[in-house]
């Protein structure tokens, strides 16, 4: 709970605060669990503050200074956060912050583009959780995800042969010979195909996108952004987002295309129900009549999640230049300090060799 002497004086008015942050630069204020919905904060020193689970809901924090500010679990709902800097700042998935203004929305948290600051997530996940920051891993799900992907799409590229070109019959390899089927037969087992191949697409690239909420350097956005996927990947110009929006429903619904089989589109066409069941009754497979809805209905459910999961991945994957900036610096001061190793060690060198030939 928020200490009862912070809230005093953040009540007594921003410019008091910032006054009071000032003179106390060493104080760190608990305002958690504290409620300040619809409140006018504008221009508010909440740098390094404890916030958490606070309640920032429609709350104006324009130009609010919460670098370093803890922001697990505060509900950020509707609030204004144009040039508020976040750098430093930390949220976790229980942080509320949808419908927010003035800031970005990314897969791994807020960013300020007038500050060019970002909130990113907690870089320590829950205990029982098998995620964290490796783009690697990231990589690696997506590259999975789309090689089976690309199977099932092989699959109903299959099939539109079959549509296209009208054989009556179609020879597919495997291990001890050959198999041949006929359009019906085929069309059933790509269905089935599908809907394993998608699932498992479906849990690669659901931990792909989990592992992306906790990428926080510039290296792990590029490497993860610019995977060549496009149900991964994201657009930023509108026109190329709808287009891509587009071209993912048909990547990602494509078993729809085994439909063609199943129906006599000739008499659903004029309405003649009963020779389209009658059609659908007489499939030349065995328990097909039955089977295929309960697989069709699995299939969609598939398709709907996947889609879905795709659509998270239409959010930058963001970096805060200011941590980076630290970063960079960080790596600086280990090059020069090997560096000043490195010539110590060679002057050594020297010094011992010069002894041994005196010697």
């Amino acid at each position: 709970m928020a200490e009862k002497k912070h809230l005093d004086r953040l009540k007594a008015g921003v410019a008091s605060w910032n006054h009071w942050r000032k003179a106390q630069p060493e104080v760190r204020p608990d305002l958690s669990q504290a409620d300040f919905s619809a409140a006018d904060l504008k221009g508010i020193d909440l740098s390094e503050a404890d916030l958490v689970g606070a309640t920032f809901a429609k709350a104006t924090l324009s130009g609010a200074d919460l670098r370093g500010a803890d922001l697990r679990g505060a509900d950020l709902s509707g609030a204004r956060l144009d040039g508020v800097n976040l750098s430093r700042s930390t949220i976790d998935l229980s942080t509320r912050y949808d419908g927010v203004t003035g800031c970005q929305i990314g897969v791994n948290g807020l960013y300020s583009p007038s500050t060019d600051s970002a909130a990113l997530m907690r870089l320590d996940p829950p205990g029982n959780s098998m995620q964290g920051a490796n783009a690697e891993a990231v990589v690696e799900s997506l590259r999975q995800a789309r090689k089976l992907h690309t199977f099932s799409v092989i699959l109903a590229g299959i099939a539109m042969l079959f549509i296209v070109i009208k054989p009556k019959t179609i020879t597919l390899p495997y291990l001890a010979g050959s198999f041949k089927f006929d359009d019906f037969s085929y069309a059933f087992l790509a269905t089935i195909l599908s809907a394993a191949l998608l699932s498992q697409v479906v849990s690669f690239i659901d931990s792909a996108l989990q592992g992306a909420r906790y990428l926080n350097d510039r290296r792990a956005a590029m490497l993860v952004g610019h995977f060549p996927w496009l149900l991964s990947k994201y657009e930023s110009d509108p026109a190329n987002k709808r287009q891509s929006r587009v071209l993912r429903f048909f990547m990602i619904f494509h078993p729809l295309i085994y439909l063609y089989f199943f129906v006599q589109w000739s008499a659903l066409a004029i309405g003649d129900w009963d020779s389209v069941i009658r059609h659908y009754q007489q499939m030349p497979i065995i328990f097909g009549e039955y089977l295929l809805p309960v697989v069709y209905v699995i299939l969609i459910r598939i398709c709907l999640h996947l889609f879905r999961l795709s659509e998270g991945f239409q959010k930058p994957i963001l970096f805060d230049a200011e941590t980076e900036r630290s970063r960079r610096t960080d790596m600086e001061r280990l090059t020069e300090a090997i560096e000043r190793q490195s010539a110590l060690t060679a002057e050594l060198v020297d010094v011992l060799k010069k002894r041994e030939g005196k010697s």
